[in-house]
């Protein structure tokens, strides 16, 4: 059994990936421009604030929604699983723009009128693959359970919220180019996280399988 720090390692890695707060910037800033450093501030800690209580929500009570709409949990691994490699491979060929956000929402986002936690805080940070790989846990029967889904949706909140506050310097160093080999590296690494949830879901759905 893997210890309590690298399972709380591993889980917010994989969220901070999903999450990825950093290919938001340009798109806070662009929204963002004009206003007061303080309000900026201020906006980038309501991101992070929605972000952390979204993640750790899901996580509480994704059990509990799925038995309320008579979902099984390896039914949603395996749901999950696809979005989450849907979302890796466009990451992977650089298309990730196109997969995680529609035209609508990127020009709502951009919005200098509206400074909301739609759509930026959710669903482009707290979107479907981060919520479903939340939502896979399965009944809280001991404490690290509910360290192991507290814990890095808070951590991942407070990163979205630091790197949002430090988003102008942050993007001078994050170019482009950096961009894009950071989305490939962690589009590499989700889609074989992907396999691994669709591979547990399937042993539950086909116990056989897993013979």
């Amino acid at each position: 059994m893997p210890s309590m720090w690298i399972i709380l390692l591993k889980k917010t890695i994989t969220l901070l990936a999903l999450v990825e707060p950093f290919g938001l910037i340009p798109l806070f800033l662009q929204a963002t421009g004009g206003i007061l450093p303080a309000m900026q501030r201020q906006y980038a800690r309501l991101l992070g604030v929605t972000v952390g209580v979204t993640l750790v929500g899901a996580g509480l009570i994704g059990t509990e929604v799925l038995n309320l709409l008579g979902l099984s949990l390896g039914g949603m691994r395996v749901g999950g699983g696809i979005i989450v490699l849907i979302l890796a491979i466009a990451m992977v060929l650089g298309q990730e723009k196109a997969v995680k956000q529609t035209a609508a929402e990127t020009s709502a986002a951009a919005d200098r009128h509206g400074y909301g936690i739609v759509p930026l805080g959710i669903p482009l940070l707290a979107g479907p693959a981060a919520l479903s790989y939340m939502m896979m846990h399965g009944p809280l029967q001991q404490t690290g359970d509910f360290i192991a889904i507290v814990v890095p949706g808070l951590v991942v909140g407070a990163i979205t919220w630091a790197t949002f506050h430090f988003a102008a310097r942050m993007q001078r160093w994050l170019t482009p180019a950096k961009l894009n080999v950071i989305e490939r590296l962690t589009g590499f690494l989700l889609a074989g996280l992907a396999i691994d949830m669709m591979a547990m879901g399937l042993k539950e759905l086909f116990p056989l399988l897993a013979g």
